[in-house]
């Protein structure tokens, strides 16, 4: 999981379409079979291409999943389940972008316990609930309060699985190339090859770049800018 930026803003007629056709889901008698068929055909459907090409933009670069990050997406996915908030189906603010593996994990699971469990990456920083360890795993922070790992975090990475092996490695992978990039960059800053506007060049590339982007989030935009080598960089380029 990685923070997004802002919503975009859909095209005004898209909007309309959309309200459109959440009124006529909340106006069915069978409002969840009402969202199941007509979410099928806007999936086929002209009107509703804006709506996919702005998830995907806000996916950023290699339109990487939100909520694993570590592939590429290509559902539209729905926060909370069209088969349980029917009502919510065809709602701009309820749609996320996922790939398969993601989005076949969380079905139509929406654990809540007198409040919704599930970290929203559209509206919530993960780095409140999580960090990544030296290992490249997905860590549930330890709340002082309930003496007890943060519950949403931990109710989010076994929903979406997003401890599998597969997703530990590649971050793994993207933590140890970014301290050597780091590192790198570092001596050659301190050796005089490189000036302070390299370095930010190479910040904005490193936070561009489609491979777990997450990582990169997290060092450079998250608490893990105390870390070492990041910290050392951060004091030089701001």
């Amino acid at each position: 999981m990685r923070r997004l930026p802002s919503r975009p803003e859909l095209p005004e007629n898209t909007q309309r379409k959309l309200h459109l056709e959440t009124r006529r889901i909340r106006q069915a008698g069978d409002p969840r079979a009402e969202a199941k068929a007509r979410f099928e055909r806007a999936r086929s459907s002209g009107w509703f291409e804006p709506v996919v090409q702005k998830l995907g933009e806000w996916a950023g670069p290699g339109q990487r999943c939100m909520w694993c990050g570590g592939s590429e997406s290509a559902q539209v996915e729905h926060y909370r389940p069209k088969s349980t908030y029917p009502k919510r189906a065809l709602t701009w603010k309820n749609l996320l972008w996922a790939c398969g593996l993601c989005n076949g994990e969380k079905g139509a699971t929406f654990p809540t316990q007198r409040r919704e469990l599930l970290i929203n990456p559209a509206e919530e920083d993960v780095w409140h609930f999580f960090f990544i360890d030296q290992f490249g795993n997905l860590t549930p922070r330890w709340r002082t309060d309930l003496d007890d790992f943060d519950p949403r975090a931990v109710s989010t990475r076994e929903t979406l699985r997003l401890d599998r092996q597969a997703l530990q490695e590649s971050r793994q992978l993207r933590r140890l190339d970014l301290i050597k990039q780091v590192q790198d960059t570092l001596a050659r800053y301190n050796s005089k090859e490189l000036d302070v506007a390299e370095l930010r060049r190479r910040k904005g590339e490193w936070l561009r770049q489609p491979f777990q982007p997450d990582v990169a989030d997290y060092f450079f935009n998250g608490p893990g800018r105390s870390e070492p080598p990041f910290r050392q960089f951060h004091a030089i380029v701001e």
